[in-house]
C-alpha cells in the first residue's frame, strides 16, 4: 500500500535576492480535505510567490476548485488578518463551531515569507484572497516589473518528483496543533461575518489584479 500522504516537490529560485528553496504541496485527504504547504529546505517562500507555487502544484482550475469547496461549507465564516505584537501577520479563518466560534485555519507570515501551513481546503479560498490582496503576484512574465521590483521566481517541476509520508510531516502536525490552540472571543462574529454559501471573492480579486497589471505595465 502506498503511503497516504503524497506531496508535490517544487524547487524555486528567486535571482533578485539570491533566495532559493523547496516547498512540498499537497491537497489530498481521507475524510477531511486539507491544503498543506511545507517549506522543506532552503529559504521560506516569499508571499508574492504563493499563487505561482499553487498553480504549479495543483490542477489548472485550482482556484475554482477551492472556491467551490468554500461555497459548499455549512457554517458561517469570517476571515481577518491578525497582527502580533512582534509585527508578524497571521491570516485566520473563523467559523461557527458546534457550540462556540473557532479558528479553523490559519496562515502565518514572517518577514513577508509564508510559514509552513496546513489548512482545511474549504477555508483556503477566503484566506488566499486576503493574502493575494496584500501580496499581489505577477501573473504575466512580460509585466513582472510593474511593481518596480525585479523579484520573480524561477519555478520548475519534475513529474517524477513526489514525496510520500506514512504520517504527516512533523512541521505540518505542529502547525495543525497550534491552530487548534488559538482562542477566539465569543464576539468575533458581531461584524464582518459571511453566511455559508457566500463567495470568498478570490476569483474576482485575481481578475482585478490581472487587469491592473496590464494597465500599469
Amino acid at each position: 500500500m502506498n503511503p497516504p500522504y503524497e506531496y508535490r516537490n517544487i524547487p524555486w529560485k528567486e535571482s533578485a535576492f539570491e533566495q532559493s528553496g523547496r516547498v512540498l504541496v499537497s491537497m489530498e485527504g481521507i475524510g477531511e480535505s486539507r491544503l498543506d504547504v511545507y517549506n522543506y529546505e532552503g529559504s521560506k517562500l516569499p508571499a508574492y510567490h504563493l499563487y505561482a507555487v499553487l498553480k504549479v502544484a495543483l490542477t489548472e482550475r485550482w482556484v475554482e476548485t477551492l472556491e467551490k469547496l468554500h461555497q459548499n461549507r455549512k457554517n458561517n465564516w469570517k476571515a481577518e488578518m491578525f497582527l502580533s505584537s512582534e509585527g508578524e501577520k497571521e491570516y485566520r479563518l473563523y467559523t461557527t463551531g458546534q457550540k462556540e466560534p473557532v479558528c479553523s485555519s490559519a496562515i502565518a507570515l514572517s518577514n513577508n515569507q509564508i510559514q509552513t501551513f496546513s489548512i482545511l481546503s474549504e477555508d483556503a479560498a477566503p484566506l488566499l484572497k486576503k493574502i493575494i490582496e496584500d501580496y499581489p503576484p505577477v501573473f504575466l512574465p512580460r509585466y513582472r516589473n510593474y511593481r518596480n521590483t525585479p523579484c520573480f521566481p524561477t519555478l520548475y517541476y519534475l513529474d517524477a518528483q513526489t514525496m510520500k509520508f506514512l504520517m504527516p510531516p512533523e512541521p505540518i502536525k505542529e502547525q495543525r496543533e497550534r491552530t487548534q490552540r488559538i482562542t477566539v472571543g465569543k464576539d468575533i462574529f458581531l461584524s464582518g461575518t459571511f453566511k455559508a454559501g457566500e463567495t470568498s471573492g478570490i476569483i474576482e480579486t485575481i481578475k482585478a489584479l490581472k487587469c491592473l497589471e496590464v494597465l500599469e505595465a
